[in-house]
């Protein structure tokens, strides 16, 4: 890495823009903001981090390695990494309504290609999390690792966090999170984001009392995505309705949040676009 520590204070503290940043440079800021994100201790925000430092990298170099590769967890568990159920892949990013229309556009594509009904397709929105992943088969929870592989964290489970709205394990994928709510009024003298305290729930170590006390007091859940409120419609809809659709998605949980998801729900659809090395497409 050849950004020292000065010249990454002057980026975080916007000393130093981005118009001075060559694109090596901008690469590594990208690499070790997300590398202190996992790990509990971002430095910048989520919508700085998205909407600033990693679309002027996607402008600058779209086809950047660190853009399609699944961003790995940074946590040290000791371990061995497991097989995961089902793959865990990473979520393309889009900045606006016009990436989303010619994303749009190749699901038509696709629609085309299997003579399927375009008026047929269904689309959901739901909000993304900013928690960490897991997945849960009902015996082990485990990590996201890699996409591939994962660290085994049931203790989570065995200290006593429970699944949000108290309902049963083994729901698959989702999130560790601790409620905005919570956080705002019990932890935010102590952590300066959610993330910086979510990571002290899966930590091996004995968990500190700010930890137990989330879990007993019910502030901190793991969130099955499938649990998440849902906009559902068709493409005419969500084009027409798209501002009031990320308005409402965002606003609709009492947890952080760094985006929406956008998802077709055809399952022929969605076998025939496949995916990438990084996210379904």
């Amino acid at each position: 890495m050849t950004l020292d520590k000065e010249t990454i204070d002057k980026i975080v503290k916007k000393k130093l823009l981005l118009k001075d940043l060559n694109i090596v440079q901008l690469e590594e800021f990208c690499r070790f903001a997300n590398e202190k994100y996992r790990e509990g201790n971002p430095i910048i925000s989520d919508s700085d981090y998205d909407f600033v430092f990693l679309k002027e990298l996607t402008s600058r170099d779209p086809k950047n390695i660190f853009l399609q590769s699944i961003e790995p967890e940074v946590h040290s568990f000791s371990e061995e990494k497991i097989l995961l159920p089902q793959a865990m892949l990473s979520i393309d990013k889009a900045y606006s309504l016009e990436e989303i229309v010619k994303w749009t556009e190749r699901i038509l594509k696709a629609a085309d290609d299997l003579h399927f009904d375009p008026k047929s397709l269904i689309f959901i929105a739901t909000p993304k999390l900013d928690g960490f992943a897991g997945f849960d088969d009902g015996k082990k929870l485990y990590t996201r690792g890699d996409g591939k592989k994962g660290s085994d964290i049931t203790r989570v489970f065995d200290r006593g966090l429970k699944v949000f709205n108290n309902s049963e394990r083994g729901q698959g994928p989702g999130e560790i999170m601790v409620s905005k709510s919570y956080f705002e009024q019990h932890l935010a003298e102590y952590f300066d984001f959610p993330r910086n305290f979510q990571a002290s729930l899966i930590k091996e170590k004995e968990l500190d009392s700010h930890a137990k006390n989330a879990i007993e007091n019910h502030g901190a859940f793991f969130v099955p995505f499938k649990q998440l409120p849902k906009w559902s419609g068709s493409l005419q809809e969500l084009k027409v309705d798209f501002d009031a659709i990320v308005q409402n998605s965002l606003s609709s949980v009492d947890f952080d949040v760094d985006g929406v998801v956008f998802e077709v729900v055809n399952n022929e659809i969605k076998s025939h676009m496949g995916f990438n090395r990084k996210f379904h497409r």
